[in-house]
């Protein structure tokens, strides 16, 4: 069991440095939340939630003159989705002797190094959703989450895919397919884009596509109308595809769901034998696509 000690800092202690001018320790901010921008995100007091689905109804049909029997329809069952909800945890402890003689407090205050790796896990759990969307993380109709087999119940499929790195002509692609939707029974829903979400290496690229008053990149005079739609920038330093970009409508529209059973918290306990500090942090949350309708995901090259 690894042990924070005076012998694990040892240029502290034993062999202290005897011209320290810093401390060069890791205490640097963690970055900014950025998953609460996308997600739903919504507290539990179970062990786990789930989710289900109904259509709506299909479009009227003509009803025969004098005296024809009007055109029944049902509420079609759609899909469901559990969310069991995982424990994390991480914890450190320090010796009693480092404790003591721990003159610049570096190994017995390590406790806000903690949390930045909370920070850190829960939005590399949560933006995973996005780095495995093209593949393993699926929506309840059993398909990744950004496919072109998405199943509608009554019948046929729906596609939420877009090939090609982020452009100008992609965006706009990816905006006509999410005015395209429909429901379950094939009847258009009134769905509105609102973020673009690209990662680090693409931020410069998707500020001129979005920002620019004339179209960015031609000659042309043409006023850019990405400018006009008002997309919100959401930039992750956690998403893996450097060339994937995603299309989203608003969190309670998109149903990107994250559930939490328990944030973090800490406890901490002295242990009587060895007198070392122990210190740990656990969360339990569990996250996942309820649904793909509202989202669009671009797989660069």
């Amino acid at each position: 069991m690894a042990v924070m000690s005076r012998l694990t800092a040892s240029d502290l202690f034993f062999g202290r440095l005897p011209y320290i001018d810093e401390i060069l320790y890791e205490n640097l901010d963690a970055p900014a939340l950025t998953y609460t921008e996308v997600f739903d995100v919504r507290s539990s007091q179970r062990m786990r939630e789930q989710t289900t689905g109904y259509s709506g109804f299909g479009l009227f049909a003509q009803k025969d003159a004098d005296g024809g029997s009007v055109d029944y329809d049902i509420l079609m069952q759609a899909y469901d989705k559990t969310f069991t909800h995982l424990t994390y945890a991480k914890a450190f402890q320090v010796s009693e002797e480092g404790m003591e003689d721990d003159l610049d407090n570096v190994i017995s205050n390590a406790a806000p190094a903690l949390g930045r790796s909370a920070q850190s896990s829960i939005e590399q759990l949560a933006w995973n959703l996005f780095n495995n969307g093209f593949g393993s993380e699926t929506t309840p109709d059993g398909v990744a989450l950004f496919s072109n087999s998405h199943t509608n119940v009554g019948g046929g499929t729906q596609d939420n895919l877009v090939s090609g790195d982020l452009s100008e002509a992609t965006l706009e692609s990816a905006v006509i397919q999410m005015n395209q939707v429909d429901d379950h029974r094939g009847l258009p829903v009134d769905l509105k884009s609102e973020s673009l979400v690209v990662s680090s290496e693409q931020e410069f690229i998707a500020r001129r596509i979005l920002n620019s008053e004339k179209r960015p990149g031609t000659a042309n005079n043409d006023s850019n109308e990405m400018n006009r739609l008002g997309l919100r920038l959401v930039v992750s330093k956690y998403l893996t595809g450097a060339d994937d970009w995603f299309l989203l409508s608003s969190p309670s529209v998109a149903k990107l769901l994250l559930y939490w059973r328990k944030e973090p918290v800490s406890d901490h306990v002295l242990d009587f034998e060895t007198g070392n500090m122990k210190s740990k942090m656990t969360f339990r949350m569990s996250l996942g696509a309820a649904d793909w309708r509202g989202t669009i995901g671009g797989q660069g090259a």
